[in-house]
C-alpha cells in the first residue's frame, strides 16, 4: 500500500489473506504474541508472508508473460487485419477476462456478426472458450487458461 500511495505500483500486488488464512493458527498466535508485548514473533510471521506472497507474485508474473507471448504469436500467422484486432482484444482480455458478443461489439464497434467472428477465431486458437455450454443465446466466453494461473499458486 505505501508503494501505491508513492506511485511506484499502480495498484497493490501482495495479497496476504491467502496466506494469513493458510497459516491460520500461525498468524493468530503471532498477533496473540505481539499483544503479550512479542512485537518480533508477529514481525517474523508477516515477513515470511511478504516473502512467500511476492514468490507467489513472481511466478504468477512468469506464467501471464508466457501466456502473452505464447497466445500472442498465435496472431502472428492471421492477416494483418485480423491479426491486429486479434492483438487489440486479447490485450483487454486481460481486464476482464469473460466476455459476451457485445463485449467485442463495444471495445471494437464490430456488428454483432462480426464480433462474434472475432470471438470464434478466439475459440479456435484456443484463448477463448465458452463459459456455459448450455448457453445458446448471448453466450459468454472465458479467458481460461488466463484466470487458471491465479488459482493455480500455491497460497
Amino acid at each position: 500500500m505505501l508503494l501505491c500511495q508513492r506511485n511506484l505500483l499502480e495498484r497493490p500486488v501482495l495479497f496476504f489473506s491467502s496466506y494469513f488464512k493458510k497459516h491460520q493458527k500461525a498468524y493468530y498466535q503471532a498477533l496473540q504474541d505481539y499483544h503479550d508485548g512479542k512485537p518480533w514473533s508477529w514481525l517474523e510471521f508477516f515477513l515470511d508472508a511478504v516473502i512467500d506472497t511476492a514468490n507467489d507474485s513472481i511466478q504468477i508474473c512468469k506464467e501471464i508473460t508466457k501466456l502473452r507471448e505464447d497466445d500472442m504469436a498465435k496472431f502472428q500467422v492471421l492477416a494483418k487485419r485480423e491479426s491486429e484486432s486479434g492483438v487489440a482484444i486479447i490485450r483487454k482480455l486481460y481486464a476482464q477476462p469473460i466476455i459476451r458478443t457485445r463485449t467485442i461489439m463495444e471495445w471494437t464497434g464490430f456488428t454483432r456478426t462480426g464480433s462474434q467472428k472475432l470471438i470464434d477465431r478466439f475459440v479456435n486458437l484456443e484463448i477463448l472458450e465458452p463459459k456455459n455450454e448450455k448457453e445458446t443465446y448471448d453466450r459468454s466466453y472465458i479467458y481460461r487458461t488466463y484466470l487458471s494461473i491465479f488459482t493455480n499458486t500455491k497460497s
